[in-house]
């Protein structure tokens, strides 16, 4: 199977639905927020007969306004569910789906240089020690795989430090060998790059969704990943 998360995060449902019909079978699944926002939480389900479906809102609230949407969502059929991984902040498995294998603990976000974490150390250093951001990003890791989440997401750059994390690795942030358009993205990596330093899943936007042919991007970019 793929191991690639197409991201249709800002795409409208009528644009989404035809990439989802011609891209079944091709990716792992479909991370999905303004889908959700336009159709309702019922177009899991539809989603789900081409692919697995990750839900992307980065869930960050009080334990039982977490537990409801992360339920909803969950009963709904998704497989991924994000929620903003902060240590030292452990809410009750009651505040999560039954089975929390689903969730996905976000770590320091791929769109953050180091220049600018240091910048805005003062609002993270009470959650762990030094002002890097793998320092932070293995913090926040170990405490997803202490709550007891199936997964982490972090940048394919910090994900190498993560060996000793059970959690299985999302990276963002990938960009093929064969793209060479600059973006709003920082801390980036090849798929060979990310599978080779522990990445179990890749999500790829911008180079696939913007390619010219996006089968044949996918193609590419699957074969890029089975070399690794």
């Amino acid at each position: 199977m793929s191991r690639i998360i197409l991201p249709l995060d800002n795409v409208p449902w009528n644009k989404a639905q035809e990439i989802i019909a011609r891209t079944a079978g091709l990716v792992w699944g479909y991370k999905i927020r303004r889908t959700i926002l336009e159709k309702g939480v019922s177009i899991i389900g539809q989603i789900k007969k081409y692919g697995n479906v990750m839900v992307d809102f980065k869930l960050f609230d009080i334990p039982s306004a977490m537990a409801e949407a992360a339920a909803l969502f969950s009963d709904e059929g998704a497989d991924i569910i994000t929620v903003h991984c902060t240590p030292q902040w452990t809410p009750p498995a009651s505040a999560y789906p039954p089975n929390l294998r689903k969730i996905a603990g976000v770590t320091i976000l791929t769109s953050m240089s180091q220049s600018q974490f240091t910048q805005y150390y003062r609002a993270f250093r009470t959650y762990g020690p030094g002002n890097e951001i793998k320092s932070m990003v293995q913090v926040m890791a170990e405490g997803a795989e202490s709550n007891g989440y199936g997964y982490v997401v972090c940048s394919p750059q910090e994900v190498s430090i993560l060996g000793g994390v059970s959690c299985q690795k999302i990276c963002p942030g990938i960009r093929p060998d064969w793209y060479s358009a600059s973006d709003d993205q920082e801390r980036i990596a090849t798929p060979k790059r990310a599978i080779e330093n522990g990445a179990d899943l890749l999500v790829i936007g911008r180079p696939i969704l913007e390619a010219d042919d996006m089968i044949e991007a996918i193609q590419k970019t699957n074969e890029e990943i089975d070399s690794s």
